[in-house]
């Protein structure tokens, strides 16, 4: 009986483990280097710093000298599935790496795309007047990319216009982007991530704390004058349907909620078993409901309303059971609850 409780536990709560398990693994695979390299910070590319070492990874830059953008992307913005037009969304520029006299390829958020204007203003203003670029430039952080396809092409053609040459490769960094993923994509994935793991935790924790041995040892030590092996033999002779035994004294169920503190209850203390559907958005849940003498009730969920009415039915064998799901019964139950009584209950009296 123990065993057979036991697996039941952990085959109902086992999908949920595993597709958490499996989504949380997901995510946290795909931002984990993205969320460490958030944690440790950007790596400052000073002019020493090689970029093919680089490569890859997460740094911090200020741009001095933006030449000119090379390419922009913009964003169609939808109300309710109708486009309500364009906006600007990113810039990519050409920009001019002095130490190491090569052309680099930084794109900015289009929020930012005005300090870049400033800058590159600034850097025109000063060549024009043969001086040196004063202040600081435009800090951008992000990984450390080739650049490819067709961005290389627009940047190669903006660099030839201004009679600059580019490397075989031209570096890029995307601002604010690790691993093609924003910021706010990562803190967010992970968070996600971490909290189903959590969620399995939970579960694990839960089950073992209320293991089928457990809840049994409870229920024994609460019904003093109930033994073992009465629980086992009524066990061994009970009907199952659906991971729901019905024996002749108690019913028993790995799945039984709401709480998931009970494994069986005893069934004179039975006064209404009825079935209920639940609309939860798009899904709905089938649930068998057991209501007992003290005013407590207990749920199984099931997978379909034809096995929920199988377990209802076997309890038409109790002459003191109210059977179905008459909403007379819950309206007499809740508000006149003698009269509840006298239908079938107290016939065992």
């Amino acid at each position: 009986m123990v065993k057979k409780l036991r697996m039941g536990q952990i085959m109902d709560s086992l999908w949920i483990v595993l597709i958490c398990l499996a989504l949380s693994g997901f995510m946290l695979y795909k931002m984990g280097p993205g969320l460490i390299a958030l944690i440790k910070g950007p790596e400052l590319l000073t002019a020493e710093k090689d970029l093919a070492e680089m490569e890859g990874k997460y740094v911090s830059w200020e741009v001095k000298y933006p030449v000119d953008i090379y390419m922009e992307t913009t964003k169609t913005t939808k109300v309710n599935g109708v486009s309500t037009g364009t906006k600007k969304h990113r810039t990519s520029w050409l920009v001019i790496d002095e130490d190491r006299g090569i052309c680099l390829s930084i794109e900015v958020p289009a929020k930012r795309s005005n300090e870049m204007m400033a800058q590159s203003n600034k850097f025109f203003a000063a060549m024009e007047t043969e001086t040196d670029v004063t202040g600081s430039g435009v800090q951008v952080a992000g990984s450390l990319e080739v650049l490819e396809g067709e961005e290389l092409g627009y940047c190669r053609q903006v660099a030839g216009s201004y009679m600059l040459p580019t490397e075989d490769k031209v570096y890029h960094i995307r601002d604010g982007s690790i691993h093609g993923e924003s910021k706010t994509n990562i803190y967010g994935i992970s968070a996600i991530g971490s909290f189903l793991f959590l969620i399995v935790l939970f579960i694990i924790v839960k089950t073992l704390r209320n293991s089928a041995k457990k809840l049994i040892d409870r229920y024994l030590e609460q019904h003093q004058d109930v033994t073992m092996e009465q629980l086992e033999q009524d066990f061994a002779q009970a009907q199952e349907i659906n991971k729901v035994w019905v024996g002749k004294r108690w019913t028993f169920s790995p799945k039984m909620g709401p709480d998931m503190q009970h494994l069986l209850f005893d069934n004179d203390q039975l006064i209404w078993v009825h079935t209920e559907s639940v609309r939860s958005g798009r899904n709905v849940n089938f649930y068998v409901r057991w209501n007992l003498i003290d005013g407590s009730e207990r749920q199984v969920s099931l997978s379909s309303e034809k096995k929920c009415v199988q377990v209802m039915e076997k309890y038409e064998q109790f002459a003191h059971v109210v059977v179905g799901n008459s909403a007379e019964y819950g309206y007499m139950l809740r508000n006149d609850r003698e009269a509840f009584l006298n239908l079938k209950y107290r016939n065992k009296m």
